[in-house]
């Protein structure tokens, strides 16, 4: 009981701290995370090297109770941060969420800006799909059913790598190693207004930068996330996400929450602990298993 009572102080104070304090997102994502380490019953492999050249490295999450025998699908998660802000640390409630519905998960780090500028973090993206498809099946992962998750910034790098196949390419892969990609709020065909997305971007890629004009038809299938009360990216980048998917006859379906659910709820409704009437990782998990069983 008293563990309990931790447990939900702790989410309560870092579901305040990251919705209304911006600056001090790490510290609330810091103390969720603590709250899930209490309950969980994970297992995790962390700061495992995937590219030695940049020393970026991954953690894989299972569950303690698997056996080491069975194969399990396998769920790559992206974070998001503007592609400036983040660390795979500060996300292990994903993993917990998806352990839990039977995914080995995995959640790599990518360099930032300043560090980097596109498309370096698309190229880190690929190589630690890659990295995952050569090596999961020594933790536990089936390679046949490897999916790729993220949220904005996270979601563009997961969908740039899963439909724009010269990434995957780079790294001696097809797409086709991704069975279904979802992402949620991603900023997939802005143009940047903002100075410190200029920075990142270059005016000198904005056409190449937007991932629909890298859609051939190859692409695995989609689930394509947004809400209407997100207003930190555009709902119109699902819209053409979808369309030019659909002009190519890929596999797409669209799912757009509510008013009540903002940019910031729909990365923290991954997690049960928050998620009620709008619960996005079932909403996944849904998606991935019609693929899968298909």
């Amino acid at each position: 009981m008293k563990n309990s009572l931790i447990i939900i102080v702790l989410i309560s104070l870092a579901f305040l701290i990251y919705v209304f304090i911006k600056n001090s997102a790490a510290t609330g994502l810091r103390i969720l995370n603590t709250g899930v380490s209490l309950s969980s019953n994970m297992k995790v492999q962390k700061d495992i090297v995937f590219d030695t050249n940049k020393n970026l490295t991954l953690d894989i999450y299972t569950h303690a109770d698997w056996q080491a025998d069975t194969k399990r699908p396998v769920l790559i998660f992206f974070y998001g941060g503007g592609w400036s802000w983040g660390d795979k640390a500060y996300f292990k409630f994903v993993a917990d969420s998806f352990v839990d519905k039977g995914y080995v998960v995995v959640i790599p780090n990518y360099t930032l800006y300043p560090a980097a500028k596109y498309p370096e973090f698309v190229k880190d993206g690929a190589k630690a799909v890659a990295w995952v498809h050569q090596n999961i099946a020594k933790s536990g992962g089936n390679i046949n059913n490897l999916f790729v998750t993220g949220h904005s910034a996270g979601a563009y790098i997961a969908a740039m790598v899963a439909f724009n196949d010269q990434y995957l390419a780079a790294e001696n892969q097809p797409t086709s190693i991704i069975k279904a990609m979802a992402g949620i709020a991603g900023p997939y065909n802005f143009t940047p207004k903002k100075q410190e997305y200029i920075d990142v971007f270059g005016e000198e890629n904005f056409t190449d930068m937007k991932i629909l004009n890298h859609v051939n038809g190859n692409e695995p299938p989609a689930l394509l996330i947004h809400s209407e009360g997100d207003t930190t990216v555009g709902l119109f980048n699902q819209k053409l996400m979808a369309d030019a998917l659909t002009a190519n006859q890929d596999i797409v379906e669209t799912l757009i929450y509510g008013q009540d659910i903002t940019h910031i709820k729909a990365l923290m409704k991954l997690h049960p602990w928050f998620a009620k009437e709008v619960d996005v990782a079932a909403d996944i998990d849904a998606f991935f298993k019609r693929v899968k069983n298909k």
